[in-house]
This record gives structure tokens, C-alpha cells and sequence, in this order.
């Protein structure tokens, strides 16, 4: 359904791709996460497969056919849902779903049909008369998704569903999108994990502009990870930071940690779960849980990135 041959970008006279040599291919009716840090190039390669710009090089199809930024019958099968949600806070949510429908060129008897079916399907009819300006952020997020879907596109792309959410709202938003499966090509971009951990078939992990994994979600969980150590301490009184306490254990490789807890990959697990156990008895240092537990969409993405800050 999407497939990307060397796409590269490279913004002005600069020395660092934003995008470079993204080679992916998405299966159709699937949701496919497109995973990544802030600056990562998830944003430029949105931007470039819904034609808002152009690629420095190589090329990209969808439902087979070479795309390029003026081709407009190609365009007609895109849905497009940026970070930036604007809407016309007094329309309604109906009155909103009929002008798109208009703009795609439906009658007015198939956009009345089309925008009760986007209502339904967004879990919006019996808001369907009320000012948008008075929905909460997730009824807004489903509304910009039926706007997106009222032109019946083959692929949908999103850029941060759900990044401005309360968890209420990214409940309700990631419920219409996993609905969505087998309905459309969904392409979701996205920083945050448990997302693309909840509803996505497969994704693809970048970092700096570079593709760092690309898999089915539960295959690259398996292949980077198996089995993690968690520990949390019951207080923080080091005057250290708690992955440099774990340096000298040599069975044990520091995923990630925080001011209390620090995750741990075993290098092997009877030596390691060993090792930590002997090093925290003669440290006594005083922790509050040691678990060992299968790892997450978060574990292997913090082990790929290597912990690589926002940009």
C-alpha cells in the first residue's frame, strides 16, 4: 500500500539529512506506527508522503502509483491529519463534516450520508449539533479524524493523534483508529510508545533521520528483548546517579532509569538476578520491588535510541 525507495530530505544548504535512505513498505488495512523522538524526521516524512513537500531523492508509491506533489487524483485517496488541529470553533461537528464533503465534491445527498456515518463511527452523533468550540480536546481529535476520513481514503495519515491528550482523550482516540483496521491504511506518527504498543501491526523506529528498526510490534519486542529487570528503591538518598551504581555488574546492561527505578537487560538471567541480589544485600541499599517481567515497545525503543534526548 506504501512503500519508500531511498527517500531522503535535506532541508536548505545542510550538511545532515532530516530524512535519509527510508526504505519501508506498509501493508494495506493495517496500522502501521511510525515511531521516533522529537526531530527524529517522523514530520518531514508525513509531510513528503501527503505531498506537502518535496524529497531531496528517491521515491515512494501508494496503492502502487509513483506519488508526486502535483498529482492531485493520487491526493483524492489521502487522508491527512496534521499536529495542528484547527477547526471553526462555532460550526458544528455536522456543519463541519458537509463543508469537507463539499470540498471533496460529494453531492449533497452522499455527504450527508458520509459525515452521520464519520458521527458514528467517531462516537460524535449526539454531539453532531454542537459548537466545536465546546468539545473536549479528544472529541476534537475525533472530529479531525472523520474530517480526514470523509473523502473515503485508501491511507490515512496522522502526525500525533493523540500527543496533546488527556488519558481520557487518548482512550477515545485510539479506540477510533484501532477501529479503523481493515477499513483503510492507517500511517501514525508518533513519539509516544504505549500507542503504537496498544493498536499498531507493526512499526518502524527512527532516529536522526535514520531507520533504526522496522517490524511487526510484537516481533521487535521479541528479537531486541526478552526479559528485563526492574527495580525500584524505596527512597533516593544517593548522592549518585543509579545507573553509574550498576556499572560494575558486568551481567546487567542499564536500559533506563529514573530518580527511583532503573531497568536493567540481563546479559544472562540466573548470573544476573545472582549478581544483583549478592550486590544489593552487602550494599544495603533499600529497594521497595525487584521484578522480572517481559519488556516493552519502551524497553527495546530506549535500547535502539540509546536514550537520544528530544531535539
Amino acid at each position: 500500500m506504501i512503500k519508500c525507495v531511498n527517500l531522503t530530505k535535506i532541508y536548505g544548504k545542510s550538511d545532515v539529512p532530516a530524512l535519509n535512505n527510508l526504505n519501508i513498505e506498509v501493508p494495506k488495512n493495517s496500522i502501521f506506527g511510525f515511531l521516533g523522538p522529537n526531530g527524529a524526521g517522523k514530520t518531514t516524512t508525513v509531510k513528503i508522503l501527503t505531498g506537502l513537500i518535496r524529497q531531496t531523492s528517491g521515491e515512494f508509491y501508494i496503492s502502487g502509483i509513483q506519488n508526486t506533489i502535483n498529482n492531485v487524483g493520487l491526493k483524492s485517496k489521502i487522508g491527512y491529519l496534521g499536529q495542528e488541529n484547527k477547526m471553526y470553533g462555532g460550526m458544528t461537528a455536522q456543519n463541519l463534516l458537509m463543508f469537507v464533503g463539499e470540498i471533496f465534491g460529494l453531492s449533497k445527498k452522499e455527504r450527508e450520508y458520509r459525515a452521520f456515518e464519520m458521527l458514528d463511527m467517531s462516537g460524535l452523533r449526539k454531539s453532531a449539533n454542537k459548537k466545536i468550540s465546546q468539545f473536549s480536546g479528544g472529541m476534537v481529535q475525533r472530529l479531525g479524524i472523520a474530517q480526514a476520513l470523509m473523502g473515503n481514503p485508501e491511507v490515512l495519515f496522522l502526525d500525533e493523534p493523540t500527543s496533546a491528550l488527556d488519558p481520557i482523550g487518548r482512550k477515545e482516540v485510539l479506540e477510533f483508529i484501532h477501529s479503523l483496521r481493515e477499513k483503510c491504511t492507517v500511517f501514525m506518527s508518533t513519539h509516544i510508545l504505549n500507542d503504537v504498543e496498544r493498536i499498531c501491526d507493526s512499526v518502524a523506529i527512527l532516529n536522526k533521520g535514520e531507520l533504526v528498526a522496522y517490524e511487526k510490534t510484537d516481533v521487535l519486542k521479541n528479537k531486541y528483548s526478552d526479559k528485563i529487570i526492574e527495580i525500584t528503591f524505596a527512597r533516593n538518598e544517593q548522592n549518585f546517579k543509579i545507573e553509574d551504581l550498576f556499572q560494575g555488574i558486568k551481567s546487567v546492561e542499564v536500559l533506563n532509569s529514573d530518580k527511583n527505578c532503573v531497568v536493567l537487560l540481563p546479559i544472562e538471567m540466573k548470573n544476573a538476578k545472582t549478581d544483583l541480589l549478592n550486590f544489593i544485600t552487602s550494599s544495603g541499599i533499600d529497594i521497595e520491588r525487584f521484578e522480572v517481567k517481559s519488556a516493552s515497545l519502551e524497553d527495546v525503543f530506549v535500547k535502539l535510541i540509546g536514550g537520544a534526548k528530544d531535539e
